[in-house]
């Protein structure tokens, strides 16, 4: 088959990522994947190009610019005979359903990997327009729709209309994502202001409201009236990030909290493993990419009980759950990983095994392999 797939841009950011893992194991068994990217940044673009994957470069000036997207995603769907168009994100999925009218050939699929609509409901004229024109869009224009969630499917079936969302989760290169050995841990801390001495936490993703860092804050707070000080390092860029600092700086945790801009996967990779636990505050999480990682590294996971999360982790097995929105919760989940090195290597290691048991590159293209056949058998 000849797959493109279509996405806002390629950011470092989960679903860009999320192709980076996928598409070499889709390439492996014979397919001929691209990649459509609508406007910069194209950060990922060269990690895709060496591992044998084609990119175009839609340079839209805007992402409202109709003009461009729509003749560019028609262009490219026309003249390059695909036989599947599977787009990312809203504006990508915007442009393969518009083009569909004068570019029908291609079967065309939405992945959805957000709770977009929970995040930022729909409560202003525009907003609203917006939502009404989405659901009408993928209704009439898409042919499969996909959830990288159990709950990311429920959100867009309950908000867009739509019924018959098939749940397929992002994957992880196994072989390749796995833990450093021999890792030199207070070589990798001492670069960002901690130690083999500290009990290390690190946060990794975007610094958006929905990633929960002032519950996180709040934790601390918690900790502080028990002699508890545990080291955080967060990495990530967002709109967020003088708020962020502000709030670290009014509750005097600079001793404690570190601010990283985002930093190459790599590093970041390097960094998740020095962690004794990695911690996710979230209010809403379409998968949790960070997470995933984190679970293959054999990192203990402290996250909360919301959206993807609950189809990673297992509480009490492969990680801890705990409710959304409460310090005192993540407080003590944080307390109980502190004071219990065994049941951090415990959860670690019942992490990876998940991760290679049901979220493997290998394993999920042969699911989206399955996917896109029978989506082009619908039409024969």
């Amino acid at each position: 088959m000849k797959i493109v797939h279509l996405i806002d841009s390629l950011g470092r950011a989960g679903a860009e990522q999320a192709l980076l893992n996928l598409l070499p194991a889709l390439q492996r068994r014979g397919h001929q994947c691209e990649v459509g990217v609508l406007m910069r940044p194209y950060d990922l673009a060269e990690d895709l190009e060496k591992a044998g994957i084609a990119i175009h470069r839609l340079d839209l000036s805007h992402r409202w610019n109709l003009k461009q997207g729509f003749t560019r995603v028609t262009a490219l769907c026309r003249q390059h005979q695909y036989d599947v168009v599977h787009a990312h994100l809203f504006f990508a999925g915007f442009y393969t359903a518009t083009s569909q009218p004068l570019a029908p050939a291609p079967r065309r699929v939405v992945s959805f990997h957000n709770l977009g609509y929970d995040s930022y409901p729909a409560t202003t004229p525009w907003k609203k327009f917006r939502k009404g024109l989405d659901g009408w869009l993928m209704r009439h224009y898409i042919d499969g729709w996909v959830g990288v969630s159990r709950a990311a499917a429920e959100h867009y079936k309950a908000n867009l209309g739509l019924s018959d969302i098939v749940v397929i989760p992002n994957a992880f290169p196994v072989d390749t994502l796995c833990p450093t050995p021999d890792l030199d841990r207070d070589a990798v801390l001492s670069q960002y202001g901690a130690s083999s001495k500290d009990f290390v936490i690190v946060l990794p993703g975007r610094l958006v409201h929905e990633k929960g860092h002032r519950y996180l804050f709040q934790a601390l707070e918690l900790l502080r009236e028990k002699n508890l000080y545990p080291k955080v390092l967060i990495f990530g860029d967002g709109p967020l990030a003088l708020q962020i600092a502000e709030d670290v700086a009014n509750k005097n945790l600079q001793a404690q909290v570190t601010l990283h801009q985002a930093v190459l996967h790599q590093e970041l990779l390097l960094v998740i493993q020095t962690a004794d636990a990695v911690v996710m505050a979230s209010t809403h999480e379409g998968f949790g990419l960070a997470v995933a990682e984190a679970m293959a590294l054999e990192r203990p996971v402290l996250a909360t009980r919301v959206g993807g999360m609950t189809d990673l982790v297992e509480d009490g097995v492969s990680g801890l759950l705990v409710s959304p929105a409460e310090p005192v919760a993540l407080a003590e989940g944080i307390v109980r990983l502190m004071g219990d090195s065994g049941l951090r290597e415990q959860l670690g290691k019942a992490a990876r095994q998940r991760i290679e048991t049901y979220f493997s590159a290998d394993i999920l293209a042969t699911k989206w392999e399955q996917y896109y056949e029978n989506l082009i058998k619908q039409r024969l």
